[in-house]
């Protein structure tokens, strides 16, 4: 399994992922936010993804990773960078507002 090319799908998802999670923050609060981007946000990418690039998952094919593989790995990849994020973003709405009521 190329390592590289998980890397890069990721990245290529990524912009799907963020805009739809940081509206979830914007009108759902900062937890709901986070379970966007771990969840529903993947799902969004992967379409995003289809529709806007669905011609390079012939390049992706061609080296031995199916949707499924893509999208497991996207998910792995999206929490161990999602939790880190979310946590800063955490802690620096609990030092400005003292208080985790606004979310």
């Amino acid at each position: 399994m190329s390592y590289r090319a998980l890397l890069q799908f990721y990245k290529s998802l990524f912009p799907f992922i963020a805009a739809f999670s940081i509206l979830g923050v914007a009108f759902l609060g900062i937890m709901w936010g986070f379970v966007f981007f771990a969840t529903l946000g993947l799902v969004f990418g992967f379409f995003g993804f289809r529709y806007f690039y669905g011609n390079q998952f012939y390049f992706y094919y061609n080296l031995g990773l199916t949707h499924w593989n893509l999208f497991a790995s996207s998910f792995i990849i999206n929490l161990f960078v999602g939790i880190p994020i979310f946590g800063v973003l955490l802690l620096f709405i609990t030092f400005i507002f003292g208080n985790f009521q606004i979310t």
